[in-house]
């Protein structure tokens, strides 16, 4: 094995960690919430504030555009943690950041974490999935 090419699996390994690790603490630490708080402002008439958020940066909608934000954050992060679609899910989540730094900047600046999930998520949408992906699996992506 050359240095090249043990280099490449270092660098599809480390790849696999960045894209599952960062997927699985949006969808968990962050979706899933949303998402559960969601399901029971539908189902259950449970109050959610949320939408209250979204209004305020001036969204038509609001409750539509917070459903979407939970659905990609938390479908989007799994999707994003196993490489499936990950290209079209990286610029969900890219937009979904955006709009997140955006309403950090205006309210508290707290938005190191966004700006985070943006980079991570930027880097994928521009790279691939990578060799240890769903995406390379199915074929769906050559890099």
């Amino acid at each position: 094995m050359t240095y090249l090419s043990r280099l490449s699996v270092f660098e599809q390994f480390g790849l696999l960690l960045l894209r599952v690790g960062s997927g699985i603490f949006l969808a968990f630490l962050h979706g899933k919430g949303k998402i559960t708080a969601l399901w029971n402002h539908l189902y259950h008439a449970e109050e959610w504030g949320f939408p209250d958020t979204v209004a305020s940066l001036g969204f038509p909608f609001p409750l539509f555009f917070a459903g979407v934000v939970a659905i990609v954050e938390f479908v989007g992060g799994i999707l994003f943690a196993a490489g499936l679609y990950t290209r079209y899910v990286a610029a969900l989540i890219v937009i979904n950041m955006s709009v997140a730094i955006y309403r950090h900047l205006i309210s508290d600046m707290r938005y190191e974490l966004a700006a985070l999930f943006l980079l991570i998520s930027l880097y994928i949408l521009f790279r691939g999935a990578g060799r240890y992906s769903f995406d390379r699996f199915f074929k769906t992506d050559t890099v």
